[in-house]
């Protein structure tokens, strides 16, 4: 078991260190709103993360696989989201200073909970993360012992490798960010951010 878990930390690395949708969604958060709120989205990529575990333990993964049907309708669900949130960030950089300033702005906890559905998209409407939990995470289990401990102790690896990837790329972004709206590029910085989003978009439909 030992061993299973530390060639499957290995390749959690692997995945979670390659720029992928949910690595870029970071990026533009923590460019555009601060690591705080990056890290709300990444809790949701984590705990979307948790449920694929489950459906692979309970043998669901290996149903959706033959849908296809079903992968794309999540799939330009998730394109559709983000095309939507690139949009509210153009709107709001060609809205005057006025505009803004008599626009209700969302508090802190309406961010955060914003962020966190952002992550649990994203995550959720990269049909690759399914296909990959239901051919990999079969091979590190072993038939003969109790599965449920197995998954469980898969599932904790693969939180404690990816948290720190995420929240390493989160806080370099945030931090970059701070540099360059210190020199009063904010505007571009969220230009910057949905056409990121857009990027992502794309690459859903096209690629995953």
């Amino acid at each position: 078991m030992a061993e299973a878990l530390l060639f499957y930390a290995l390749a959690e690395l692997v995945f979670s260190l390659s720029p992928g949708p949910a690595v870029f969604l970071i990026i533009s958060l923590s460019i555009s709103r601060g690591a705080l709120t990056a890290m709300s989205a990444i809790s949701g990529v984590l705990l979307v993360n948790i449920l694929y575990f489950a459906i692979s333990a309970a043998g669901v993964g290996a149903s959706l696989a033959a849908a296809p049907n079903v992968f794309l309708a999540i799939k330009y669900f998730g394109a559709g989201y983000l095309v939507w949130m690139a949009w509210e960030i153009l709107r709001d950089l060609k809205a005057s200073p006025i505009t803004q300033a008599n626009t209700k702005q969302p508090t802190r906890n309406e961010s955060l909970a914003k962020a966190f559905l952002k992550g649990m998209v994203i995550q959720a409407s990269n049909v690759k993360n399914i296909l990959i939990f239901v051919a990999i995470i079969p091979q590190f289990i072993d038939p003969t012992k109790p599965t449920i401990p197995q998954f469980v102790g898969l599932g904790l690896v693969s939180i404690a490798v990816e948290l720190p990837v995420l929240a390493g790329y989160g806080l370099l972004a945030a931090r970059l960010s701070k540099t360059i709206k210190s020199r009063g590029y904010s505007s571009y910085l969220d230009a910057t951010s949905a056409i990121v989003l857009i990027g992502i978009a794309g690459s859903l439909v096209l690629f995953a």
